[in-house]
């Protein structure tokens, strides 16, 4: 029950990366869940990465011709309120680098809550274990539309205020496992000022679907998922007028991970280059490195 307990948790965890936006600071920020059998968790992750092509709107891509790297570091943490009940919080510190010029600090917080309303408490054959949660998104990273820099370095979130809820689904059919994730979220209109023009920036519902699978063998765990990320369009009312466009992406991903105990580690490689037919966005190609420090009950 031990060693199952232990993979349980890596399903969702392994692909930490998969979040990360493809453009312009950070997307809706993900949810600290517990996934497995532990009271409580603990996560620091590392991701560095660099964008490697524009998609306009048309959903032509343009190669990019200059370096433009993103690092974060995320720090997230969890803890079961009750057998089913648990919350979570999770805090992005970004750093942007384009020809010479460079921003950081505090992305989008997210914190969460969650109730367990599928138990595998029985370790059934087929039930999966059923997360649902609810979030909400804290504008702390600062949204495009307020960027003063040439290369909008500053923005390191969507910078809105956004509520959010959904699905994660877990299963182990021996050395195998998967997942499958579902949300939905709305975002808030709020006005918006930067050097050249002052407004209303109205953005729209947003949704992300991800499913992974693994192989186990002893302490280890190989696995790959693929995230699809969709936002409605942004509209700007003011100084500058605006309907926006439709944003999408996929982001596919790799990982390799350890258990030491009670620590894991993780190596991820992500690309949003790979899949789908990306429009109105940044793509990037990110190493990730996790580690966890999991509290069993």
């Amino acid at each position: 029950m031990r060693s199952k307990t232990k993979l349980l948790f890596l399903l969702f965890f392994s692909t930490p990366s998969a979040w990360a936006a493809a453009c312009c600071g950070g997307g809706i920020s993900a949810p600290a869940l517990i996934a497995g059998q532990e009271k409580a968790q603990f996560t620091a992750t590392l991701t560095s990465g660099s964008i490697h092509a524009d998609v306009g709107r048309d959903g032509l891509w343009r190669a990019r011709q200059d370096s433009e790297t993103l690092n974060e570091m995320r720090l997230e943490a969890a803890h079961l309120l009750s057998d089913r009940w648990q919350a979570g919080i999770a805090l992005p510190l970004v750093r942007r680098e384009r020809e010479g010029q460079a921003a950081q600090g505090l992305g989008d917080i997210s914190l969460n809550g969650a109730y367990e309303y599928l138990t595998d408490w029985d370790y059934h054959p087929w039930r999966p274990k059923g997360l649902g949660y609810f979030h909400v998104t804290v504008p702390s990273g600062r949204a495009v539309q307020e960027s003063d820099d040439l290369y909008q370095l500053s923005a390191r979130g969507r910078g809105f205020w956004a509520i959010g809820a959904g699905t994660l689904l877990t299963k182990m059919f021996g050395h195998w496992d998967t997942f499958a994730h579902f949300e939905a979220h709305r975002s808030l209109a709020r006005d918006y000022s930067n050097a050249l023009s002052r407004g209303r920036i109205r953005p729209g519902l947003g949704a992300l679907y991800s499913a992974g699978l693994g192989y186990n063998w002893g302490e280890w765990r190989a696995g790959g998922a693929l995230l699809s990320t969709y936002e409605d369009p942004i509209a700007v009312e003011g100084e500058i007028r605006s309907n926006g466009s439709v944003q999408r992406y996929a982001t596919g991903t790799l990982s390799l991970a350890r258990t030491f105990g009670d620590w894991t580690a993780t190596l991820t490689y992500s690309d949003q280059t790979w899949f789908g037919s990306p429009a109105n966005t940044s793509l990037s190609r990110s190493w990730t490195v996790q580690v966890m420090h999991r509290w069993l009950r």
